[in-house]
């Protein structure tokens, strides 16, 4: 049975103008068979699979490091949110996850209708299928005996651990299986490129959304080659309070980086294949390189343990491996002539490289002619001594400002009620202490002592006043995803009053 429909012009202008693919391949099917055939499913596969082809080929992009590095340099920056590449990456997945259930199901229900015509009917579906006059093929055969069904199972299986295992908590309690299963991407687009090769449904079209973005990705994985294999030699290591491990390595030749930027580091000694991101804490203008972990996960446990000096194994010759750097949400600091950073908990991290990097240029007249006046810096935590080797740096930091560029706030969290009494005799005491001596009691710092979280909208409504004479004011954060989100909206709340300065909000999660 072979229908000759004759198409009219009108009729296929129609469906070249719709907006819907599913009505496209539902409605232009109809003349070539596969419609009469397939039935209602060869519009649920046709249209998902476009969805995907275009998903699958934007996922590569969305994880180019070095590019996105490169992009943060340009104006576009501006109007190109680069801060959540990584939560596109995660959207882009998820609708590519959507889709590929839809193609699944399209799909059994295109093998079934198929399996269930006589065939003499299958001729008319593909010149690449060809039956014997007695053989009568099964739901069976079209899902095992082909190249489209077998390549489809092995997809949704890649797909599923891959899903699987880049769940959130799998990630931070086994990063290495998340790191393993995630590098089967070449699996699965090598199998999406096979997978229309038998023309079953239409000619192949993946490749056409694919090619571009594979030339760019494998151009920026070289790019990452350049440092990744070269050994570097650890100078110095310290067991900081807090499960913090400080590494300080040598700098490799010719590494350029600025403030606020980030690499991934593996360690020979510990799963040399393993690559962990760290932000550096060095400044750009000195001669070597530090991160400081935290140790929260499997790795980073056994990184501490390993530099314990009661491990024996402190004193062995250890080197890391380096890949970046890569760009940061908050390298773009010294682009503001007022800036406001914000670092929760570890997310103080990036602002020890960027203050000291700050009050260096700022005290040798490195930054003549650089917009960078004034910083607000706010540190969250839920007390001093959970991450006293911080401490240590703004007390080397506030030594060095002697231009005075820069305001330091500190915010204890661990006291939830404000106006209590234990809180109200903190606040006393502190602020007599201050009063006197210009230092605080607690710490030893010019920095300020608050207690409980800090009120972001009234925050940024004092510098919108004492800064009136700008016309932006850079805000920067690092720190939990809550962070994040209440910034944002305080952010929006000062902008929405359409009064000078506007604030604009960049930001690493983790």
């Amino acid at each position: 049975m072979h229908l000759d429909v004759e198409v009219s012009y009108n009729e296929i202008k129609y469906c070249m103008m719709d907006p819907f693919p599913q009505s496209v391949y539902s409605y232009f099917a109809e003349h070539t068979d596969l419609r009469h055939v397939m039935g209602l499913g060869i519009a649920a596969t046709r249209g998902s699979a476009a969805a995907l082809s275009f998903c699958y080929s934007l996922l590569p992009l969305t994880m180019c490091r070095n590019l996105i590095t490169r992009l943060r340099e340009l104006p576009l920056h501006q109007y190109v949110p680069l801060d959540s590449h990584v939560q596109f990456h995660k959207l882009v997945a998820l609708t590519a996850l959507f889709f590929s259930v839809v193609h699944t199901v399209g799909h059994c229900i295109n093998f079934y209708h198929v399996s269930t015509q006589p065939v003499e009917n299958l001729r008319c579906l593909t010149k690449e299928v060809h039956f014997d006059s007695d053989f009568k093929p099964t739901i069976c055969y079209w899902l095992f005996q082909t190249v489209t069904g077998v390549s489809g199972i092995m997809l949704y299986a890649v797909v599923c651990v891959m899903f699987i295992f880049a769940h959130p908590r799998i990630r931070q309690k086994a990063y290495k299986y998340f790191w393993s299963t995630h590098g089967l991407y070449v699996l699965l687009y090598l199998l999406c490129l096979v997978h229309g090769l038998a023309k079953i449904t239409g000619s192949p079209r993946f490749w056409i959304f694919f090619v571009g973005p594979a030339v760019i990705f494998a151009l920026d994985k070289v790019v990452s080659l350049q440092t990744k294999f070269v050994e570097l030699d650890i100078l110095d290591t310290e067991l900081l309070p807090s499960d913090v491990t400080m590494v300080k390595f040598r700098r490799p030749p010719n590494f350029k980086y600025l403030s606020g930027q980030w690499v991934r580091l593996g360690l020979t000694g510990l799963q040399p294949g393993e690559f962990h991101s760290f932000t550096l804490t060095s400044a750009p203008h000195e001669n070597h390189l530090s991160v400081h972990v935290k140790a929260q996960g499997p790795w980073t446990w056994r990184l501490r343990n390993h530099f314990d000096p009661n491990s024996g194994r402190a004193h062995e010759v250890q080197k890391v491996r380096l890949e970046g750097p890569y760009g940061g949400g908050n390298q773009d600091w010294y682009k503001f002539e007022v800036a406001v950073m914000v670092g929760g908990g570890i997310g103080v991290t990036p602002y020890a490289s960027i203050l000291n990097d700050l009050v260096f240029g700022t005290s040798t007249n490195r930054y003549s002619g650089v917009a960078c006046k004034k910083v607000y810096f706010l540190w969250i935590c839920p007390s001093h001594r959970h991450f006293e080797w911080f401490i240590d740096v703004l007390r080397d930091v506030e030594r060095k400002d002697v231009t005075n560029v820069l305001e330091v706030h500190i915010f204890i969290t661990q006291f939830f009620h404000k106006f209590d009494l234990r809180t109200t005799m903190l606040y006393i005491c502190e602020n007599h202490f201050q009063r006197i001596s210009q230092r605080s009691m607690f710490t030893g710092l010019k920095a300020v002592n608050h207690f409980g979280r800090p009120d972001m909208t009234s925050f940024l409504k004092f510098v919108q006043h004492q800064h009136s004479y700008v016309s932006k004011v850079g805000v920067f954060s690092c720190g939990p995803s809550a962070l994040t989100k209440s910034l944002s909206a305080a952010c929006e709340t000062v902008n929405n009053q359409r009064r000078l300065p506007h604030f604009l909000h960049h930001y690493e999660n983790f």
